[in-house]
């Protein structure tokens, strides 16, 4: 079971200044699901579209995850575009029909751990990191207007830590009918640490102290995911703070398709499903 050789620890936070915790965080260990999302539209309908996309991408991978095949390895990557695209497709949806959520859209940070593999998807500015062998490395890249001025050299990274349109997003769950969230996979390891969060965290926490945090705490992962927490909330804790950690214990190569499964499979074939 995936819960031997994986685990995961979640906190959420209001922050120190907002009245609500428009974020969300769901996971599902026995799965190996995370999905963190952080909502924005005043008025509460920021949490809505946040829950409202972790709840659907976790359901929507749950009723996936058990035809992953290990001969198919781009099985989690479509189940993670689909359930991606569900959560997308039901915000928007909310958002158009009722006057209260007009306008709200969510940032999507989510991941299937699978046959010795990661495979994530983001849309927005929540991030995962990874922590190996002591060493922090961002694995996503912020959809924002800030990203793109320093990509395109018209701000230096010191200046746009400093700015002010850090919470400028330039994608987000809900906000058109259709939406291409950035999916990528790699091979995890024994004692990688993937770290999931919401701009809270980052914004006021540097690399270098998540790096620290993590890799001195990371054998106790609620007591490090709290020190992030923390850390963010000390440094000014401004806005919404989420953060997941999923350690990888040992390997967790997938078993070989059940009997029955390979039959249900083979009667879907023969109608046509």
């Amino acid at each position: 079971m995936m819960g031997d050789v994986l685990e995961i620890a979640a906190v959420t936070d209001a922050g120190n200044v907002r009245q609500y915790n428009e974020d969300s965080v769901a996971v599902d260990v026995e799965l190996g699901l995370v999905a963190l999302a952080d909502g924005m539209g005043g008025h509460r309908a920021g949490e809505v579209a946040s829950v409202m996309a972790t709840d659907t991408v976790i359901a929507g991978l749950k009723a996936s995850a058990a035809e992953f095949d290990s001969r198919n390895e781009r099985q989690p990557l479509q189940a993670l575009a689909k359930s991606i695209k569900r959560a997308n497709e039901a915000i928007h949806e909310s958002s158009r029909n009722d006057v209260r959520y007009r306008g709200m859209g969510t940032t999507l940070a989510c991941a299937v751990f699978y046959d010795n593999h990661i495979t994530f998807g983001h849309v927005g500015d929540s991030r995962i990191y990874r922590v190996r062998d002591g060493t922090l490395a961002l694995l996503t890249r912020d959809d924002s207007l800030l990203r793109d001025q320093v990509d395109l050299g018209v701000i230096t990274v010191e200046e746009a830590r400093h700015s002010h349109n850090r919470s400028l997003v330039t994608r987000a769950l809900g906000i058109e009918p259709q939406v291409s969230p950035h999916l990528a996979a790699e091979t995890s390891m024994p004692g990688d640490v993937y770290v999931f969060c919401s701009d809270g965290l980052n914004d006021l926490v540097e690399d270098a102290d998540i790096e620290l945090i993590v890799s001195k705490l990371g054998a106790n992962l609620p007591l490090a995911a709290q020190h992030l927490l923390q850390a963010a909330k000390d440094n000014g804790g401004f806005d919404n703070v989420s953060v997941v950690l999923a350690r990888v214990r040992a390997p967790f190569a997938a078993a070989p398709p059940t009997l029955w499964l390979r039959l249900k499979r083979y009667v879907k074939h023969l109608l046509g499903k």
